[in-house]
């Protein structure tokens, strides 16, 4: 009798138990402080992320700021092993991970923003982002605007190619340097920390950056020129851990999929207004900024993409997405 009346009990629990959804917490690292103005378009992504995810689940997002878990390439590996499940990571970063990558910075790939988001968000995205989920176990959700594109600032103008002839230029990676080189600068590795004090002591003439970060670091102190040449393309992959995304139920990753959606949407709408204010702020600093013909920046491209390219196809593991890319980007247009 005993047994008997247990056993009912014992059913409901257990039914009771297999459709339950089991409580997840996502700890996300990210580089900045936690009020940072004119970085919403980071910050606030991922604020939004974490609205919407507890607000529809019963899943729980911690948001670390300030570099407090490591740096950009430590907390790319933790999210790989699984101590933490997202971060902000930029392109650069997971180019240390996966060469492919490097061909979305080919310089004047993208002609505008919009374009850039049809081919993330296109068919090119779409097998980028499982060629980094097979290689790396890192899942992308979506690619998000980190600024923009990014011009290069020296106390002259860059009208042309040749201005930049024997300036020396603080630029990162190989990828960057051999189109500097093209166009007869000398390029250097200069720490980003250090490139406000190295463009003010002389050691080098000139940088590449989006607006924000050229006033994120108060270069409008030691630049007298920013000239809008775009030639690379600032972004990076909204990503989260496979293996903890794999493990979580359907329902749950629809939450975490819709998320994602509308975190990327708010972040390209605010990078792109914030680029705006981000140049009326940087003109009210005394900067000239120099905007470009279409023809002065077809010359840029002429010089800085074919070494580019040939650097890609002698360095990524799939050469083959040079033309990959191209294609895509006119399709796009």
């Amino acid at each position: 009798m005993k047994l008997c009346r247990i056993f009912p009990i014992a059913l409901a629990l257990s039914v009771g138990m297999a459709g339950s959804v089991p409580a997840q917490n996502i700890t996300v690292g990210l580089l900045l402080p936690e009020e940072m103005p004119g970085f919403d378009f980071v910050n606030g992504m991922y604020g939004l992320f974490k609205d919407e995810v507890e607000a529809n689940s019963e899943m729980s997002v911690d948001l670390v700021y300030g570099g407090a878990l490591g740096a950009p390439n430590d907390r790319l590996a933790q999210m790989r092993r699984g101590v933490i499940q997202m971060t902000d990571a930029a392109d650069g970063n997971y180019a240390s991970i996966f060469s492919d990558i490097q061909v979305l910075n080919m310089p004047y790939l993208f002609p505008n923003e919009e374009v850039a988001w049809k081919v993330l968000d296109g068919p090119f995205g779409d097998k980028m982002a499982d060629d980094i989920r097979e290689v790396t176990g890192v899942r992308v959700l979506g690619w998000w605007e980190s600024g923009g594109f990014k011009h290069f600032s020296a106390n002259k103008p860059l009208s042309t190619p040749e201005d930049l002839d024997g300036l020396k230029l603080r630029v990162l990676g190989p990828l960057a340097t051999t189109p500097v080189e093209a166009m007869g600068a000398s390029a250097s590795r200069v720490s980003f920390g250090e490139l406000y004090t190295s463009l003010r002591t002389g050691v080098v003439d000139g940088q590449d950056n989006s607006v924000s970060v050229f006033n994120l670091v108060k270069l409008y102190e030691v630049q007298d020129h920013l000239t809008l040449t775009g030639h690379s393309y600032a972004f990076g992959p909204l990503g989260i851990s496979d293996a903890f995304y794999a493990g979580l139920t359907a329902e749950q990753q629809q939450v975490i999929d819709a998320a994602a959606e509308k975190a990327i949407a708010f972040n390209r709408e605010t990078s792109r207004s914030v680029e705006a204010e981000a140049l009326d702020f940087t003109r009210e600093q005394g900067v000239e900024v120099v905007d470009l013909t279409p023809d002065q920046r077809a010359a840029f491209k002429a010089v800085m993409q074919p070494v580019a390219n040939e650097w890609l196809r002698g360095s990524i593991d799939h050469p083959e997405l040079v033309d990959e890319a191209l294609a895509a980007v006119e399709a796009a247009r």
